[in-house]
C-alpha cells in the first residue's frame, strides 16, 4: 500500500450527528409526502442543504498546517521506549481541528491519537502545539512512522475530513546488548593461561622510527644506534599503530526442514543476533575495528552456484551503526551445498593477521565444523557458540566439536533459552555459572 503523502486528504465523511442530520432529513421527507404537508418538505430540504454546505465548507476551509517530528533516541532497542514528539504549526486557528491520529505499524501496538491542543499564538507563524506520545516494539527492525493524520469539521459538527501531515519517518528498533564483563578467554589446551581481550585494545608500545634531529627536539630523543650508525644526530619518531581488528561471523542461514543449517527457530535466531551485538559492542568499546560477516544475503551471487554474504566493517565508537546494521538483519534461503565460512575465509586472507574470531552459529553441518577449525590459524582467540546436542534432530549429524577442540576453538552450547551473559560465561569460563553477575543488564546507545 502506497504511503500517503504530506498534504493528501481522505473524502468527506459525515459524523454521527451529520447522519442523524441525513436521517431525519429523509425521514421528514417521507412523513410529509405521506401526510401531504408542506411544511416537512420545506424542513427537509433545510436539512440537506444545511449537510451540503457543512460538506462545501470543510473542502473549502482546508487548515494550513505544517509538521515535525523527532524520535528520542533516534534509534532504541527491542523492548525500550521512543519518545516521539511533532510539533504543529499552524497560519490560522485550530478551531476546526479537533483530533490527531499517527499511522504506525502494527508492531507498535496500539495507534497513537488523541485531540489536537490548541496550542499557543507565535508571531509571525500562527498557532503552534506540540505532540507527544512513546513507541515500544518487541520487534527489531525498521519501521516508518506517520503519516500524521489531522481531523478538521464544520462549526456544526456535521462532516469531517482528514489530512496527512508530517510525512513518513524510520524508527530504528535494535537487538538488546547485554554488558559482558571484561574477562580473558583460557586456552583450549586448558592449561589456565588467559588471552585477555582488552589487551589487543590498550595502547601499545609504540613503533619506533628513526628521523634527523630537528631544532627544539628533547635531547632524551635521540635515538644513539642510528646516530652512531648514520653519522649524525637522529632521534625517536613515535608512530601509531592502528587499532585491532576482530571478526564476527552471524549464521543468516534459513534451510529447509531437515537440513542442516541455520538458526532452529525464529526465537533462536533473534537470540543469536542479540548475542551478535552484545559481541560487537563490547569489542568496539574495547578499542576493536569491528568485521560483521552476514553469511547469507539476498544478494545476487556473482558466481553460479555460490552463497552471497556480506561484510560490514565498524570502526570503535560506532556501536549504534552496527546496531542499526543487525537491526535489518534476516535470514535467507541457502542451497544444500552451503558453506557458513564462505565470507570469513575472504575476509581473514584479506588482512592477513591474527585476530579475535567469534561464530554465532545454529545449525552447522560436519563439514562446516572442519572447515571452521581450520581457520583457526588466524583466529586468536577463536570461540564459536552453537546449537546445543539436545536441540538438535536425530536425523541430523553431530556437529564435529572435536575437530574444533583440537584446533584450539572455544566452544560454548546457546539456544533461544540461553541468556547472553551465560553464553559468554560459559565461552570465557568454561563454566555457566561462575562469570561476574555485575556485568549482566543492558546498554543504552
Amino acid at each position: 500500500m502506497a504511503t500517503p503523502r504530506p498534504g493528501r486528504s481522505r473524502a468527506v465523511r459525515p459524523t454521527a450527528r451529520g447522519w442523524s442530520v441525513l436521517i431525519t432529513a429523509a425521514i421528514v421527507l417521507v412523513a410529509a409526502t405521506a401526510i401531504d404537508r408542506r411544511e416537512g418538505l420545506y424542513l427537509s430540504i433545510f436539512l440537506l442543504l444545511l449537510f451540503a454546505g457543512s460538506v462545501i465548507y470543510v473542502q473549502a476551509h482546508k487548515p494550513s498546517l505544517s509538521a515535525v517530528r523527532t524520535f528520542s533516541p533516534s534509534s532504541v532497542m527491542v523492548g525500550e521506549p521512543a519518545t516521539v514528539t511533532t510539533r504543529v504549526q499552524s497560519k490560522s486557528n485550530l478551531d476546526t481541528v479537533a483530533l490527531w491520529s499517527e499511522q504506525v505499524p502494527m508492531v507498535f501496538g496500539r495507534v497513537p491519537r488523541g485531540e489536537l491542543p490548541q496550542g499557543r499564538w507565535v508571531r509571525g507563524r500562527g498557532y503552534a502545539t506540540e505532540l507527544q506520545y512513546e513507541l515500544r516494539s518487541s520487534h527489531r527492525g525498521r519501521y516508518p512512522v506517520g503519516p500524521l493524520w489531522v481531523t478538521s469539521g464544520d462549526p456544526f459538527g456535521l462532516v469531517h475530513a482528514e489530512r496527512a501531515i508530517a510525512g513518513t519517518r524510520e524508527l530504528s528498533i535494535t537487538p538488546r546488548v547485554t554488558v559482558l564483563p571484561n574477562a580473558g578467554l583460557r586456552d583450549a589446551s586448558g592449561d589456565g593461561v588467559r588471552h585477555e581481550l582488552n589487551h589487543f585494545a590498550v595502547q601499545r608500545a609504540d613503533e619506533l622510527i628513526a628521523r634527523e634531529y630537528r631544532t627544539g627536539d628533547s635531547l632524551r630523543r635521540v635515538h644513539w644506534r642510528q646516530t652512531a650508525r648514520r653519522g649524525e644526530l637522529m632521534v625517536r619518531q613515535e608512530e601509531r599503530q592502528g587499532d585491532p581488528e576482530a571478526a564476527l561471523l552471524l549464521d543468516t542461514s534459513l534451510a529447509a526442514r531437515g537440513t542442516e543449517s541455520g538458526a532452529m527457530t525464529e526465537a533462536h535466531f533473534e537470540r543469536m543476533v542479540e548475542l551478535t551485538a552484545s559481541l560487537g559492542v563490547h569489542l568496539l568499546d574495547a578499542g576493536y575495528q569491528v568485521w560483521l560477516v552476514e553469511t547469507v544475503t539476498d544478494v545476487v551471487p556473482l558466481v553460479p552456484g555460490t552463497t552471497p554474504f556480506a561484510t560490514s566493517q565498524f570502526e570503535p565508537g560506532a556501536a549504534s551503526a552496527l546496531l542499526d546494521t543487525l537491526a535489518e538483519t534476516q535470514r535467507w534461503p541457502v542451497p544444500d551445498d552451503y558453506d557458513v565460512t564462505a565470507g570469513l575465509g575472504p575476509l581473514i586472507r584479506r588482512t592477513g593477521i591474527v585476530m579475535p574470531v567469534f561464530a554465532v552459529l545454529g545449525q552447522v553441518s560436519a563439514l562446516g565444523a572442519r572447515r571452521l577449525a581450520g581457520m583457526k590459524i588466524n583466529a586468536d582467540p577463536a570461540v564459536a557458540f552453537f546449537v546445543p546436542a539436545e536441540n538438535r534432530g536425530r536425523g541430523d549429524a553431530p556437529l564435529d566439536l572435536q575437530a574444533l577442540g583440537d584446533a584450539g576453538w572455544r566452544t560454548a552450547a546457546f539456544s533461544e533459552h540461553t541468556p547472553v551473559a551465560e553464553a559468554w560465561s560459559r565461552a570465557v569460563f568454561g563454566t555457566s555459572a561462575q562469570a561476574p553477575r555485575e556485568g549482566r543488564g543492558h546498554v543504552r546507545h
